[in-house]
Formats: C-alpha cells, structure tokens, sequence
C-alpha cells in the first residue's frame, strides 16, 4: 500500500508540474507581432476573413475562399458550365 501511495504522489508531482510549465509557456513574440504584408498570410477572404493559403480564389480579385464562393457565386453572376 505504501508503494502505491508514493507511486501515486509522484505521478501527481510530475504532472502537476507538467500543467503547470503548459500554463507559463508563451508563444514567440516575433511570429504573434510581426506584420504579414506578402505571402499566402497576408490574404484573407472578403466573406469571412479567414487567412488564405489552401482555397483562397485570387483571381480577377475575388479574394474569397472556395467554399465561401461556392455559396455566393450565383448572386455574384457566376454560371456553373459543366
């Protein structure tokens, strides 16, 4: 029973520490500060702004995202073909 019990506290230390080195951890200052002013993070779509990158339909200026265009391409004048 004792062995179980000292097993049991130091698992608990262990992770207690764990948690508490999660909670303290902060992300790096220079990639949460420094402007995107070119690449695929520096776009978002017009509908959501959702950042671009997979999906984001730059073409004539649409800016949007695939899904987002999907939904808006008929009011926007767009006709599907095949």
């Amino acid at each position: 029973h004792s062995l179980i019990t000292n097993t049991h506290t130091t698992l608990f230390k262990i992770l207690n520490t764990y948690i508490k080195m999660a909670e303290t951890r902060t992300p790096n200052k220079l990639y949460a500060t420094h402007p995107k002013n070119y690449g695929k993070g520096s776009r978002q779509c017009r509908m959501t702004g959702r950042k671009g990158g997979m999906g984001l339909i730059r073409k004539y200026g649409i800016n949007m995202k695939r899904q987002a265009f999907r939904e808006n391409a008929i009011a926007m004048g767009w006709e599907k073909y095949s």
